[in-house]
């Protein structure tokens, strides 16, 4: 008899302490501030790329963005030392603008280098003959190359070699097709086709 009545009270105290445990754990969780994930919602629109930029051409002339509006432009920012693909972008532009026929000539070809220290006017003069004859090679001042760099979000990094005064730059590798205003229209990589470029360029034309 003794131990049925020890056994009811053991059983009452567990169940007190679980209502008193239970109403406190609720009362704590109202009083606490709750942790909301926030989901942003995706970004639309066409991305705020180029602006205004000051630098000079291949035969040594001062050009800024507004020279260039009143034809769609290929913009790609590059470098002449550049063993692979730098060439093969303009390479590319330069076989799209040849399967537009006529009329490439509402198009003008930007090749801006992330490499002044080494690519002058002399030595773009000497690599734009490589390419398209319409392609227009710009450089400028550190500070100058910057800004333009700035407009375009391109990234770019001196990348040395040891025991040598050689280097390499790594950088981004776009090709940027503006409308005639200068504005933004889309882009390619250094690996999309000549066909895609021209096709797209052809739809717009």
């Amino acid at each position: 008899m003794l131990r049925l009545w020890f056994i009811i009270a053991l059983v009452f105290i567990v169940g007190v302490v679980a209502t008193i445990n239970y109403f406190s754990a609720k009362q704590e969780a109202k009083n606490s501030t709750p942790i909301v994930t926030v989901i942003s919602k995706p970004q639309t629109g066409t991305p705020q790329l180029g602006g205004h930029f000051s630098l000079t051409d291949q035969h040594g002339v001062p050009r800024t963005d507004a020279d260039f509006k009143g034809k769609y432009q290929l913009i790609y920012f590059g470098y002449a030392f550049c063993p692979d693909i730098c060439p093969m972008a303009l390479s590319h532009i330069t076989q799209a603008l040849k399967i537009l026929g006529n009329k490439a000539e509402q198009v003008t070809p930007i090749f801006i280098t992330v490499d002044p220290g080494r690519d002058n006017v002399e030595q773009l003069a000497v690599y734009v003959q490589n390419f398209h004859p319409s392609l227009v090679a710009l450089t400028g001042t550190e500070q100058q190359v910057k800004q333009a760099k700035q407009a375009f979000k391109v990234y770019s990094s001196k990348v040395e070699e040891k025991g040598t005064t050689d280097y390499l730059v790594d950088h981004t590798s776009i090709i940027y097709l503006m409308d005639r205003q200068g504005k933004f229209v889309t882009h390619f990589n250094h690996e999309t086709t000549p066909s895609v470029i021209a096709d797209t360029l052809k739809s717009l034309l």
